[in-house]
């Protein structure tokens, strides 16, 4: 049955029997009324609900009602006697345990098929901290936590004006999961808005226990690059939604979504908005690190397969062959291996062990590699310029992109040295300028070229002109 009988046991029964006689959902059974002959029964999950605002703002007001639960009654209890900022009512078993197991307290009532959802959740959670992958040396430090709640209280801190709206949504067939859209009313690109709102209302999954899903979704297409900006910054989240783009948060997620993202953007940092010197050098030392990290090895291997005759012997032995077991392109794939096996490994083992894990890896891959005459210490060098480089850029979601091109280039350089490497890189341009997000060119405002979209790209222009000025997108059109 989906509607809410009139007979009480029959309705806690089919409730217990939905949540598969769970133990923690606890039934308390009250007599109400002038001469307490009328029933009613509380039905919340224990752990996720506060009792003492259930016992205080729900139980006493119950009891101590003289209403009899007729619609007439429920009505007035809704309005008058329970003290709850957030109650409704509700006709159908679907409400009322969908209210339940978000931490609300449904009350039923003998000979009535209306129910009562009071919101007296208390989930535990973690304080307020530092952002752990976007720490800078200037602004807030507070980042996103996984209540949504939490983060929507946050960014409203940040963004004081009631043009500022968040839409709620539920996505899960299984369980639930709570999302909020996020956008300044009047700044939104409403085509970058309507294209969100449209795939996230054609999204049917089971349950959802990450963003990942939701990036996929709002992206629409498979591609190496990503095409949705990640951020635990409430800062970056504001300033993006005055940038017209739109923000969405998931329930359980310490993370927020950006779209649309486009390449300039893994470039840019919080801190850029915060000091006066390196608005040119910043960014450009990012971008000239991000070609490092990309196609340092393959340019090594380059160099000794294709033009090692052209230098004398001292130079070669120097920095390509002194009698080494590995040819350059297996040292570069070993290197670039062990020191991914080395980097995860840093990150999920516990920290007291990363000291012996870091002189291990040292003395492995460093000394012992290098006097056994396996690896050219120039190699060694490169890898080690190549990673350093690469964290430049490493949380700013294109972490998995260099490490694919890093793959690809130095394969191709291998077998086709610089020729192979300027054709590949006209090739990935190409692809890139095919990628949109949202229907956003994804290397705007390069490509298409758009002049007044210049002064926060490759450098970063004057604050004030940037906080004045009207941000646009170019469409699929």
């Amino acid at each position: 049955m989906d509607n809410i009988q009139k007979n009480l046991d029959d309705n806690i029964q089919h409730i217990k029997n939905l949540f598969n006689q769970t133990s923690d959902l606890v039934v308390r059974k009250l007599k109400i009324g002038i001469e307490k002959s009328e029933h009613a029964a509380i039905i919340y999950i224990d752990g996720i609900v506060d009792s003492e605002i259930i016992q205080d703002f729900v139980i006493k007001p119950i009891l101590n009602s003289k209403e009899r639960p007729e619609i007439k009654g429920i009505i007035n209890l809704i309005g008058e006697v329970i003290e709850s900022a957030n109650v409704k009512k509700g006709t159908k078993f679907q409400e009322i345990t969908d209210a339940i197991v978000n931490g609300k307290t449904a009350i039923l009532f003998e000979g009535n098929d209306i129910g009562i959802i009071v919101d007296t959740a208390k989930w535990n959670e973690r304080s307020l901290e530092e952002a752990p992958g976007e720490r800078a040396p200037r602004g807030p430090v507070i980042g996103l936590t996984e209540k949504l709640k939490t983060n929507i209280n946050i960014l409203r801190s940040n963004i004081k004006t009631p043009e500022l709206c968040v839409e709620n949504k539920e996505v899960g067939l299984i369980s639930k999961t709570q999302i909020s859209v996020i956008y300044l009313n009047g700044i939104v690109d409403k085509g970058v808005l309507e294209k969100v709102q449209s795939r996230l209302s054609n999204l049917s999954v089971k349950y959802i226990l990450q963003a990942r899903i939701i990036e996929e979704v709002i992206e629409g297409q498979k591609s190496v690059f990503s095409l949705n900006k990640t951020t635990e910054r409430p800062d970056v989240l504001a300033s993006s939604l005055y940038e017209g783009k739109v923000g969405i948060i998931v329930e359980g997620t310490p993370l927020a979504i950006i779209t649309p993202t486009v390449f300039i953007d893994a470039f840019q940092t919080a801190d850029d908005y915060y000091f006066k010197v390196g608005r040119f050098t910043n960014r450009f030392i990012r971008f000239f690190g991000f070609f490092l990290s990309v196609y340092l090895p393959a340019i090594y291997v380059t160099l000794e397969n294709f033009y090692q005759n052209e230098y004398s012997k001292k130079i070669v032995k120097s920095f390509f062959s002194d009698g080494e077991l590995l040819p350059a392109f297996w040292e570069m794939v070993i290197l670039i291996i062990l020191l991914r096996i080395f980097i995860d490994t840093t990150f999920r083992i516990p920290k007291s062990s990363i000291i012996i894990i870091s002189l291990v890896a040292t003395v492995v891959i460093g000394e012992t590699a290098v006097t056994a005459k396996i690896i050219h210490p120039a190699g060694l060098i490169t890898i080690g310029i190549t990673f350093l480089t690469s964290f430049l850029t490493i949380y700013r979601d294109l972490a998995d992109v260099t490490t694919t091109l890093r793959f690809l280039f130095l394969l191709v350089a291998n077998f086709f040295g610089f020729t192979g490497l300027i054709v590949g890189t006209t090739l990935l341009i190409l692809y890139m300028t095919n990628l949109k997000s949202v229907g956003v060119p994804y290397l705007s405002p390069l490509i298409p070229f758009k002049y007044e979209e210049l002064k926060d790209t490759l450098y970063r222009g004057d604050l004030k002109s940037l906080i004045n000025s009207k941000h646009s997108y170019p469409d699929d059109n």
